[in-house]
């Protein structure tokens, strides 16, 4: 499988921009994403993470974007957001990708990696297959501001 991840330059957030608005806005996370939000969106990520640009066959098919100043710097990779785009899924790529991220990181030093999960999210199944599991030690915590 020719599966690269580039790291993203700013020439590349336009189409990352499209991918993100485009995928979260769809069930089951219905996230009202515009262009212009997508775009604000990973420019705050390129401040303080790295952000992956999935290319199959040389064709940006998605994104990772890699928190690694989260917690414990240098310790532990915090997966942001992953998006690929739909006609791409259920190939591999996820799998390849993750497994890719996992090799970079561990070969800068990190011990962990942690992210969120929706839980409606199709990818639940991806996380099982490579290894990701829920936290024993962790929850997400939440109060609506009505």
């Amino acid at each position: 499988m020719n599966i690269q991840l580039n790291l993203a330059t700013k020439k590349d957030f336009n189409e990352l921009a499209k991918i993100y608005s485009e995928e979260f806005s769809k069930t089951p996370y219905n996230e009202p994403w515009t262009l212009e939000k997508a775009l604000k969106k990973l420019d705050i990520f390129s401040k303080y993470c790295d952000i992956w640009n999935i290319l199959y066959e040389n064709k940006s098919v998605g994104f990772i974007i890699i928190n690694p100043n989260q917690w414990c710097p240098g310790e532990i990779a915090f997966g942001e957001e992953i998006a690929i785009k739909s006609e791409f899924q259920n190939k591999g790529i996820g799998t390849k990708t993750f497994e890719m991220i996992f090799e970079k990181y561990k070969k800068r030093g990190f011990k962990r990696f942690m992210g969120m999960e929706n839980k409606s999210s199709k990818a639940k199944s991806l996380y099982n297959k490579i290894g990701v599991k829920e936290s024993e030690t962790y929850v997400i915590i939440e109060k609506e501001l009505n």
